[in-house]
């Protein structure tokens, strides 16, 4: 009998996931028509569905992904549990207190990125660090990307606790280039672009 063949391959999961990414914040902006303080925000708009549908979508494919070790396995269902969170627990609409809903969302979306910077930092870059070529490349790609996610991270919590001013739409910003860079780093991790390939010189 043939080989059944897998409906979706490691790296195409990889890549999908990381397009997912990349598209949310320039999907819900778009949708929702008007200035957003947060993506998270958008589930007050018309994007609503938008935002909540791309979570699940980003949980079910961290859910499948099992990883090349038993704690990236374990930490990539973590983050699609975080993820489904961010979804099901909304933060608060604007100008209302902080509630356990909101308290639940900035907790699981804490959990999400820091995961997914471990990521960037650690696993992705297990076997590329210090080579040349394509994983060379990957490798300076990853860390990039760890960077970014961390500044964004430091910079929520620095506007959170009032340190960095009013900055409009600061919230939004910092959450978008966290999601850009997060999805740069598992679209490159799919090694389906040639240039960053482990066969290119």
């Amino acid at each position: 009998m043939p080989t059944q063949q897998a409906v979706f391959t490691y790296t195409t999961l990889l890549t999908f996931v990381g397009l997912v990414a990349l598209s949310l914040p320039i999907l819900v902006t778009f949708v929702a028509q008007q200035d957003l303080e947060s993506i998270s925000a958008s589930y007050y708009t018309n994007a609503r569905n938008i935002f909540v549908g791309f979570l699940f979508v980003v949980g079910s494919f961290l859910l499948a992904y099992e990883g090349h070790t038993a704690r990236q396995s374990k930490l990539s269902k973590l983050a699609a549990l975080a993820a489904v969170c961010v979804a099901l627990f909304p933060t608060t609409a604007a100008g209302q207190e902080t509630n356990t809903n909101s308290i639940i969302h900035y907790a699981a979306a804490a959990c999400l990125f820091g995961i997914l910077t471990i990521f960037c930092f650690i696993f992705f870059r297990k076997d590329t660090q210090g080579k040349a070529g394509g994983k060379g490349r990957r490798s300076k790609v990853y860390f990039t990307c760890g960077v970014v996610m961390s500044l964004c991270m430091i910079g929520l919590v620095l506007n959170a606790i009032g340190v960095i001013g009013q900055i409009p739409n600061v919230v939004y910003w910092l959450e978008s280039f966290a999601l850009y860079a997060f999805g740069v780093a598992w679209i490159i991790s799919g090694k389906m672009i040639p240039y960053f390939q482990n066969d290119q010189p």
